[in-house]
């Protein structure tokens, strides 16, 4: 049995619907949920009753519940995967690999798109270019055509997204961390259409918690999300405590992610384009994880990011409905 917890939510409800679509046995949980279905994911007692049985743990709730969540999963005995960390709890996180190597279980954190996507997709262009990488850019990027006039076209968490806006964002610069301002590192870059040319900023996200050990020749390394037209400003203006729904993305939407690496004039450009949306995007990696988990496909002990606990990404990545291309 997989556990869903968040599975109310936007990517929640996406995650629990791949997994049934595919035939597996799924519990959903959360604290909007009533009976055995409902979670207090704060509260270990809880955690413990509502994952009594499972074997994998698909954590959709807010990132900040992440240890939390973790910490349940291990006390049942089951294997875990979540969203990402925003980074900071990305790497309390992997402080916990101990624990669960001990126990044998295997604990992937970022899972998703991005991260997600995006490690696998910089895993396999480390591979392709045949030497060692000194430079990395993370691009992502939706767009939905039927969005055009919607007032608050947000694809996913509002809250998550002006955390990633409001905090501030990590790079690697000449082989170090380094914090630079919100909302800054603005850059352009050419998607696929419905795409085309599009704005992008750095932003906080997991990616540079993991990708500069896991890649350790890299010197310079960035993320940088490009949201809709006029999304930016109407993030940035929002009252605290006010956080609008998130839009339900038509099947039209798109979203892309590109990872570039470059090393002594050489680069390798991987590209995924997941039609049907950024929550279609973000659930589906993680509910096909899970399921090769459950089904000891995917065996590796610990608690590690995707670009390490995946032995072929190029392989895990073809088993989702994503077009996946690379380029030099």
């Amino acid at each position: 049995m997989i556990a869903v917890v968040g599975a109310t939510g936007t990517i929640g409800r996406n995650v629990s619907a791949f997994l049934e679509e595919w035939g597996t046995d799924v519990a959903r949980r959360d604290f909007r949920l009533e009976g055995e279905e409902h979670v207090d994911a704060r509260d270990p007692a809880s955690l413990e009753r509502s994952l009594e049985g499972a074997d994998v743990v698909v954590n959709a709730a807010d990132y900040r519940l992440n240890l939390d969540i973790m910490r349940g999963a291990l006390a049942c005995g089951a294997h875990y995967v979540d969203l990402g960390g925003l980074f900071h709890v990305t790497r309390q996180q992997l402080e916990l690999d101990g624990a669960f190597r001990d126990a044998g279980l295997t604990a992937i954190l970022g899972l998703g798109s991005a991260p997600g996507k995006t490690n696998l997709l910089a895993a396999a262009a480390a591979r392709r270019l045949g030497r060692d990488p000194v430079s990395m850019e993370i691009w992502a990027a939706t767009r939905d055509p039927a969005a055009a006039n919607h007032p608050f076209p947000a694809p996913y968490s509002v809250q998550t997204l002006r955390d990633e806006l409001q905090m501030r964002p990590v790079v690697l610069e000449d082989g170090e961390l380094e914090e630079v301002e919100p909302v800054s590192g603005e850059a352009e870059r050419d998607f696929p259409e419905p795409v085309g040319r599009a704005k992008g900023i750095y932003t906080l996200h997991s990616e540079l918690a993991t990708l500069p050990e896991s890649i350790p020749t890299l010197r310079e390394a960035s993320f940088r999300l490009c949201l809709s037209p006029g999304l930016l400003e109407k993030l940035l203006a929002l009252e605290d405590g006010e956080l609008p729904e998130p839009y339900t993305q038509s099947p039209r939407s798109v979203a892309v992610h590109e990872v570039e690496l470059r090393a002594n004039g050489k680069r390798v450009v991987g590209t995924a384009i997941t039609r049907g949306g950024s929550a279609k995007s973000t659930s589906e990696p993680a509910a096909r994880a899970a399921v090769e988990i459950a089904e000891d496909r995917l065996v590796a002990p610990g608690v590690l990011p995707p670009e390490l606990a995946v032995d072929d990404p190029e392989g895990f990545l073809a088993l989702l409905d994503t077009e996946v291309s690379f380029r030099s």
